[in-house]
């Protein structure tokens, strides 16, 4: 089985995460039976059935052994949660369901462009394809800012390489937005 490549996390995403560490008051393990449930959602949400996933591991992973899993019939080791996580390309504590899902509410971003277009910070490469994009498809040649709705942050995210959670904060940080107190 192939090793997990390594992402290099880009300097923009490094300044905001908070690496202090942290231990909830009350965690509940999951249960055998959450896990076998998350192993499921997880193949369908990709649309495969347990032989799809069979050929697309290339017959790694076999199908009575996913079901196995998945109905709680075959013990899981640590290792092949790890290695089953990396083939369906999601975090091992989103398989685990030891992580709740994510709720980041974002209204509005407004974008100073003239900062996002002087960034020399190669991280932001992208962000300024992004906002030039939009602007572009607008014809809006303004040029000073540029508002997007809080649907397209997941995109954005995704471009940037940033979590969606961390990515208001980031771009805060580096003035690249404006917050809601200020008029744009």
């Amino acid at each position: 089985m192939k090793k997990a490549e390594s992402t290099q996390l880009p300097y923009f995403l490094l300044m905001t995460i908070n690496i202090a560490p942290h231990a909830p008051a009350e965690v509940t393990p999951p249960t055998i039976q959450a896990l076998a449930a998350s192993i499921r959602r997880i193949r369908k949400s990709k649309g495969w059935t347990l032989k799809d996933v069979e050929k697309a591991s290339g017959g790694i992973w076999k199908a009575v052994v996913i079901g196995s899993y998945e109905r709680c019939d075959r013990a899981l080791s640590l290792n092949k949660a790890i290695a089953l996580a990396a083939f369906y390309k999601v975090p091992l504590d989103e398989m685990l369901g030891i992580t709740p899902p994510l709720e980041v509410k974002v209204d509005r971003l407004t974008f100073d462009l003239r900062k996002v277009k002087e960034s020399r910070e190669p991280s932001l490469a992208p962000l300024q394809r992004f906002v030039s994009a939009i602007s572009t498809a607008r014809r809006d040649w303004n040029g000073e800012v540029l508002s997007v709705r809080g649907s397209d942050a997941l995109a954005l995210s995704s471009a940037i390489q940033i979590p969606q959670g961390q990515m208001q904060q980031g771009l805060l940080a580096y003035g690249l937005i404006f917050t809601n107190s200020k008029k744009a």
